[in-house]
Order: C-alpha cells, then structure tokens, then sequence
C-alpha cells in the first residue's frame, strides 16, 4: 500500500488554481500561453521528473502492475 504526503504544510499549489492565479494576473495572455509557461517552469525546476502524484495513481499502477504479473497481493 502506498501512503499518501499530506501536503498541506508544502509549498505546493495546484495547476488550475495556478493557471486562473496567472490569467487573472495577466488577462491580455492567452491561457495557453501561460500554460505552456507553467509547464516550461516545471520542467526546468524538475528537470521534467514528476514529483508528485496523487495516490490514486499510485493505487492504479499497482493494480495494473499485478494484473501484467498475474500477482495478487491482498
């Protein structure tokens, strides 16, 4: 079982609520301009390495994985 970060004490904040932050902020950007910047941010921070995920990705991938393995873990 993989256990969820509560990451409510990091500083992380969410795309979409980034992406109205910036459009409001900036209103003569297209949103997809802004949403090309983001994602250019966050690959040159990262490195492009996906950092966080929500536990449910976590969840599908393992039962994914068990069923490619044919191992079922209760």
């Amino acid at each position: 079982m993989v256990e969820p970060t509560d990451l409510r004490d990091e500083r992380y904040i969410g795309y979409d609520e980034l992406l109205d932050q910036l459009h409001r902020r900036f209103p003569a950007v297209p949103r997809e301009r802004i949403a090309r910047i983001i994602v250019a941010e966050n690959d040159a921070i990262t490195g492009g390495l996906l950092l966080v995920v929500p536990v449910e990705v976590a969840t599908g991938a393992i039962e994914m994985l068990e069923r490619d393995s044919g191992e079922v873990v209760a």
